[in-house]
C-alpha cells in the first residue's frame, strides 16, 4: 500500500512541473490527431506513406515546447507509429551548450545523478517510471558528444529505433 502511495505522489509532483512544458504532456500511444494540438509540425502524417513497415520522426526546435526551460540548442524529435506517438526525444549535439538536456531532466523529470553532468561522462542513466520507458545519457558520435532523452513505452520501444524509423517533412 505504501509503494502505490508513494507512486502516486511521484506521478501528481511530475505532472505538476511539466504543466508549463507541453511536450511532457503528449501521452505515448496517444493518436496523432489528439497530439496534433501540441505538435503542430506531425499535421501531415499520413500512415498510407508509413504502414505497418515504417516510423516518420519529425523534428523541430525544443524550446517552442517547453517553457521555461534552457532547450535553445536542443532538437525536439517526435516519432509515430500507426497514427500514434511512439516517442518523445531530445538531442543536442552543440558541444557549446553542454548539460543543456542534463537541466531540462533535472528540473523537469528527475535528477539523473551529479555524476552525468560532467563533461567526460558517457553512458545511460534508466529513469523510467511503470510502463513509461524514459532514459537520459550522453554519447560520443566522432569528436562530438551529443546529449539526449528519450521517452516511450513497452509497447512502442521497437517502433522508435533501427532503420525502419525515416525522417519524415512537414
Amino acid at each position: 500500500m505504501k509503494k502505490i502511495y508513494l507512486y502516486i505522489l511521484l506521478l501528481i509532483f511530475i505532472a505538476n512541473k511539466s504543466f508549463a512544458c507541453q511536450l511532457l504532456n503528449v501521452p505515448i500511444g496517444s493518436n496523432v490527431s489528439s497530439a496534433i494540438s501540441t505538435f503542430e509540425f506531425i499535421d501531415s502524417y499520413n500512415e498510407d506513406v508509413y504502414g505497418d513497415e515504417f516510423s516518420a520522426k519529425y523534428e523541430d526546435y525544443a524550446q517552442d515546447y517547453c517553457e521555461g526551460s534552457s532547450l535553445e540548442n536542443s532538437d525536439l524529435e517526435v516519432i509515430v507509429y500507426n497514427s500514434k506517438i511512439a516517442g518523445i526525444n531530445l538531442v543536442n549535439s552543440h558541444n557549446n551548450s553542454k548539460n543543456e538536456i542534463y537541466e531540462f531532466v533535472k528540473n523537469f523529470i528527475s535528477d539523473p545523478g551529479s555524476e552525468t553532468k560532467s563533461n567526460s561522462w558517457i553512458g545511460y542513466k534508466n529513469l523510467s517510471i511503470g510502463e513509461l520507458l524514459i532514459f537520459y545519457g550522453k554519447t560520443k558520435i566522432a569528436n562530438e558528444t551529443v546529449e539526449y532523452l528519450e521517452i516511450t513505452n513497452t509497447e512502442m520501444l521497437d517502433f522508435t529505433i533501427g532503420e525502419r524509423v525515416m525522417n519524415a517533412t512537414g
